[in-house]
């Protein structure tokens, strides 16, 4: 049985947020887009695919912020970073609005009168159910990454991931 030092065991001690979050984590590979699922001032719970393996020295980004860690633990689709330095976690879960808003604004009110938008959303995804979902995937990374995400914003980036996940299910099965 694996022992935690006390500082470890005092880190989970602290109160956790529980939170439905969009980030970034860094590993020096490509970028991930997870969800943190909660955090304290020295730890994460993150969900993603694909996630580093324990050990991994890794960076997460909400917006402007940023932390250094480590992975402490991983398992099917979560890991826990252990973070290097104590973080506000106030900072971390505030809403945060940004110099774009009026224009995100200014396009969902068009979206849901039905008006144009004016934005090239490229040739329709003609492909298999695997593409389709490889193509949410991307688009979810860089929604994730964009400063100043939102709640609402990171809650409708959850929706498109759980339906990419639904496609590459749906593309996996085999045929009949």
């Amino acid at each position: 049985m694996r022992r935690e030092s006390s500082s470890t065991a005092n880190h989970r001690l602290e109160g956790r947020s529980n939170v439905f979050l969009a980030a970034t984590l860094i590993t020096g590979e490509a970028p991930v887009a997870v969800h943190i699922r909660n955090l304290s001032t020295h730890g994460v719970l993150i969900e993603g695919v694909p996630l580093p393996k324990v050990g991994a020295r890794v960076r997460l980004l909400r917006g402007q912020l940023s932390a250094l860690g480590q992975v402490a633990w991983e398992g099917t689709g979560q890991a826990g970073i252990r973070l290097d330095c104590e973080i506000d976690v106030d900072k971390w879960v505030r809403r945060v609005g940004h110099s774009g808003q009026q224009r995100v604004d200014a396009v969902i009110s068009a979206v849901r009168s039905g008006g144009s938008v004016g934005v090239d959303l490229g040739p329709p995804p003609t492909e298999s159910l695997m593409a389709i979902s490889t193509a949410l995937d991307q688009a979810c990374a860089r929604l994730a990454a964009l400063a100043g995400m939102s709640v609402p914003i990171a809650e409708e980036v959850l929706r498109l991931d759980a339906i990419a996940r639904s496609l590459r299910e749906l593309a996996s099965r085999p045929k009949v």
